[in-house]
């Protein structure tokens, strides 16, 4: 008698038995372990070079600003906070006390004034940011001094200290032969920045900056 059920697919074929299930279950879980932990790495190391290029947008920026003016000012004034009156006597800050502000006569006559004598330029921080105000008197130094404020450093970023350190700034009023050696001015900024995302951390910064005076301090 012909067995007309007999399975055709009997061939000696089997399944997975449960310790292979097991193994290839553990195996699938360690490898997307290691890749979602290897996301989130680069995605930290991402927004930390965001973070990174912030400080090299916005900072650089202010600091090629700073040393552009330093470089071709003069009469320079380095000082503990804001000075009293500008313009004012030159005056050195020598390591380590330094200044948190500094004054200077600007090489170009500023927007606005008529005498170029007593012009000047202050640079300072205040409230987590570096600003540049510059001083013009309309008729001379009897005139009216006017003043305008300018911030240099983006919102991003918070500035913490700004130290100047002038060296070769010739006193006033001092009875000596001129001083023809240019001042040296070194600057330097540290902060952090200001993330716009939650859950992203600060990355702090420290930059600093000399610059050789191009005219004679006389």
């Amino acid at each position: 008698m012909i067995n007309f059920f007999k399975s055709k697919y009997k061939s000696g074929l089997r399944g997975f038995t449960l310790i292979e299930l097991l193994v290839s279950m553990a195996l699938f879980t360690t490898v997307i372990t290691i890749a979602v932990g290897a996301l989130f790495s680069a995605q930290a190391v991402n927004t930390k070079l965001e973070q990174t290029q912030l400080i090299l947008d916005g900072v650089n920026l202010a600091t090629e600003l700073m040393a552009r003016d330093l470089r071709y000012g003069t009469d320079f004034n380095c000082t503990t906070g804001l000075p009293s009156a500008i313009p004012q006597d030159r005056k050195s800050c020598l390591y380590p006390t330094g200044g948190t502000s500094i004054v200077f006569k600007p090489s170009v006559t500023l927007p606005g004034s008529t005498d170029v004598s007593t012009d000047r330029v202050l640079y300072y921080v205040s409230n987590g940011a570096i600003f540049k105000d510059e001083y013009t008197y309309v008729g001379g130094a009897g005139g009216t001094q006017t003043i305008k404020t300018y911030q240099i450093t983006p919102n991003d970023v918070s500035v913490k200290d700004l130290t100047f350190y002038v060296v070769g700034a010739r006193e006033s009023g001092v009875a000596f032969d001129p001083d023809l050696n240019q001042p040296l001015v070194t600057f330097v900024i540290s902060g952090v920045t200001v993330p716009n995302r939650p859950k992203v951390p600060a990355v702090s910064f420290t930059l600093q900056t000399s610059v050789s005076s191009r005219g004679l301090d006389i």
